[in-house]
């Protein structure tokens, strides 16, 4: 058992999944925690079917009802992209904790279920669970993601005010404004960063132009760029991304000029990143 967990530490997921079949071919009992190991490598390599037959392992051996097993399970189906089993899982458990209810928000946020992660977060509040930082990106990742700004707008308000322990935090100015940029707010997006306490990361300004190029503003893209380049110089994407914003405005001179900055600065552009996005 010691080695399973070993391998499921360090991330050697195919290994923990052949160290579990080992396992169970030599008649080794297995406990709640190996049953949490194991699930969390399985969901990692979306071994399916594996992930089924561990589910119906845990049937047998009496742990149906154990939290960190139903929680692993959770976990494990969402990583699969397996969402009508997670919600069978989540529903079944006697009693959801903060994890279990992050890992059902998660799943519905990664696979876009915008309208449906808003109601469970609302159920989640009236039960009493307070959430985490991991809870509010997922749910402002899903009202972006599907275009409910109004709503995530709101829960903006909402969290800043009742729930989250660091204003500062990067992830969660990053959200707004990719909430923002997304339902085509791009001047908006931008005055927010403007106006952030803290320096601003790349992911920001990434989204921004992201949305710029989807909305046709190529005139913050190109600013946005700009700045990113100031912050950022030895990040070989930035230097793509000003020259791309430059060439879709048919700026070919200030293009290429980025271009040869880059060849001066000794900054590498790395395969299968393009010139012209």
């Amino acid at each position: 058992m010691l080695l399973l967990l070993g391998f499921s530490h360090l991330e050697c997921d195919e290994e923990a999944l052949q160290c579990f079949s080992n396992m169970r071919r030599k008649g080794f009992s297995i406990d709640f925690f190996t049953f949490s190991s194991i699930l969390r490598a399985i969901g990692k390599v979306s071994a399916i079917e594996i992930g089924k037959q561990t589910h119906a392992l845990v049937f047998k051996t009496g742990y149906a009802s154990n939290v960190f097993v139903q929680n692993g399970l959770v976990s494990m189906y969402t990583r699969c992209g397996l969402i009508n089993d997670v919600k069978k899982v989540f529903f079944a458990m006697d009693e959801h904790d903060l994890i279990s209810w992050n890992s059902l928000l998660l799943g519905c946020a990664y696979h876009g279920y915008g309208q449906e992660i808003c109601k469970l977060f609302e159920q989640m509040k009236n039960m009493g669970i307070q959430p985490d930082e991991n809870t509010i990106l997922s749910v402002l990742s899903a009202c972006s993601h599907v275009g409910l700004l109004e709503k995530g707008l709101e829960y903006v308000e909402l969290f800043g005010e009742l729930y989250f322990n660091d204003p500062h935090s990067v992830e969660y100015y990053a959200s707004i404004v990719d909430l923002l940029g997304r339902a085509g707010y791009v001047q908006e997006a931008e005055a927010f960063i403007n106006s952030m306490p803290m320096k601003s990361g790349p992911s920001m300004y990434k989204s921004l132009i992201s949305s710029c190029k989807v909305y046709g503003n190529m005139e913050i893209a190109v600013r946005a760029s700009q700045r990113l380049l100031e912050l950022y110089p030895d990040d070989p994407a930035t230097y793509v991304l000003l020259s791309s914003s430059f060439a879709v405005r048919g700026c070919w001179d200030e293009a290429a000029g980025v271009r040869r900055l880059m060849q001066n600065r000794g900054v590498q552009k790395e395969p299968g990143y393009s010139w012209v996005e």
